[in-house]
C-alpha cells in the first residue's frame, strides 16, 4: 500500500501544484511538506502537528483528509512498514551550497587573472600580425614606392633592413621607398616587444624613378 507521503505527492502532481504554492495556500512551511511527502516523520514537530498538516494539505487539494490521516496512523505506529516505504522512494537530489557573497568576488578575480595571464602568454608566444596594403606582390610601379601595412601597435617595422618605422596606436605604418629600376624585392619585418617577429617579401618591377 502507498504511504501518506506518496499519496500527498501524487495528489499534488495530479493537480500540478508546486510545494511552494501549497505552502502559501496552507501556511505550512515548505520543509514540513517535503518531510511529509518523504515520510520523514522524525522531521515533524509532533504527531498532532503532523495530523493537522495532513488535514490542511488534503483539504487544500480536495482530497479526503480522514483517509490520509488513517494511512498516517498506520505508518506512524508501524515504523518498519514506513521504513520499507522510504527505501523504495527515489533519493533526493544533492543540492550544492550556493556561493557566499564574499567568496564570489574572489573567484571572479582569480578567473580574470588567469584570463589576463593567458593573453600575456599568447602575446609572448605569437608573432605579431603583418598585413600589407601597399604595394601588391608582382605589380609594376614607379619609384618611390608607397609602403603601407598594419601590425601590432607595440611592434617596430623594418623595410629592407635599414628603414625602421614605428606604427601608430592602431598599428598602421607607412613610408615612401626609393628603389632602382628593374626587378626587385621589398622585405618587410615586424618585431614586437617580446622579440617575436614576422617577415614578408614582396617582388616588384620598377620601370622608372
Amino acid at each position: 500500500m502507498k504511504s501518506v507521503g506518496q499519496l500527498l505527492h501524487a495528489d499534488r502532481n495530479r493537480k500540478n501544484i508546486s510545494i511552494e504554492e501549497l505552502s502559501k495556500a496552507t501556511k505550512i512551511d515548505v520543509k514540513y511538506i517535503e518531510a511529509l511527502e518523504a515520510d520523514r516523520y522524525d522531521l515533524l514537530p509532533s504527531e498532532t502537528f503532523a495530523k493537522g498538516f495532513i488535514r490542511n494539505l488534503a483539504l487544500s487539494m480536495g482530497s479526503d483528509p480522514d483517509e490520509l490521516i488513517a494511512v498516517f496512523r498506520r505508518d506512524y505506529k508501524n515504523p518498519e512498514h514506513r521504513k520499507a516505504q522510504i527505501t523504495h522512494q527515489k533519493p533526493q537530489k544533492f543540492a550544492l551550497p550556493s556561493l557566499s557573497s564574499q567568496l564570489l568576488p574572489i573567484i571572479i578575480g582569480v578567473v580574470a587573472f588567469v584570463v589576463y595571464l593567458g593573453f600575456q602568454f599568447r602575446a609572448i608566444l605569437t608573432p605579431p600580425p603583418l598585413q600589407m596594403q601597399k604595394p601588391q606582390s608582382g605589380t609594376v610601379l614607379s619609384s618611390p614606392v608607397d609602403v603601407e601595412g598594419i601590425t601590432s601597435a607595440d611592434s617596430l617595422v623594418t623595410v629592407n633592413e635599414d628603414n625602421v618605422i614605428k606604427p601608430d596606436q592602431n598599428g598602421f605604418f607607412q613610408m615612401k621607398l626609393n628603389l632602382p629600376v628593374g626587378e626587385t624585392e621589398i622585405t618587410i619585418k615586424t618585431v614586437n616587444r617580446f622579440g617575436r617577429s614576422q617577415t614578408t617579401e614582396i617582388p616588384l618591377t620598377i620601370i622608372s624613378n
